[in-house]
């Protein structure tokens, strides 16, 4: 909410209040619904030391025009800088790109596809139902067909009551 008192958005919280305290920048809020009107009061994002160190960079040629590390990088930006815009396989193989160092700490902990080499290195995405016993799976599958047949059920129903008004006009 505004310091007026106005609601802006409601949103999941994604830090505690001591968290919060303590930082300087961060995802704080992921919004769920937008409640306040389009630009009723000017944009102040990217205004903050961060911000500004981050539009230096990519100024300067030392971060990609995305934001994203290059070969150019400070050691220090990719120490202290945490992405919470990328996605967690992304944040680590960018890394790894970047300092060689991390990339042999992080290969002990790549996560392997039922072949035995890394996700990154098949270039296959992730299960959705990965590691689901066959229980899971089995009630998985049972609610599926019953939504498909409600869903059937339903729409012949709709079908038949059309038809219905259809004959009495």
């Amino acid at each position: 909410m505004t310091t007026k008192g106005e609601a802006i958005a409601l949103g999941i919280a994604q830090m505690s209040t001591v968290e919060l305290s303590t930082c300087d920048h961060g995802v704080v809020a992921k919004v769920k619904r937008c409640i306040m009107e389009r630009d009723l009061y000017p944009r102040r994002w990217g205004l903050g030391p961060v911000a500004l160190e981050k539009k230096k960079l990519k100024a300067d040629g030392k971060l990609d025009k995305y934001g994203r590390p290059n070969e150019a990088t400070p050691a220090q930006w990719n120490n202290e800088y945490k992405d919470f815009n990328a996605p967690l396989d992304a944040a680590s193989s960018s890394a790894s790109a970047v300092t060689p160092a991390v990339a042999a700490i992080e290969a002990a902990d790549v996560p392997t596809v039922s072949n035995g080499t890394s996700v990154e290195d098949s270039g296959k995405k992730r299960k959705r139902h990965e590691g689901e016993t066959a229980e899971e799976k089995a009630e998985r599958k049972r609610k599926k067909k019953e939504r498909k047949e409600k869903k059937e059920k339903k729409a012949k129903k709709e079908g038949k009551a059309v038809e219905a008004s259809d004959d009495s006009e």
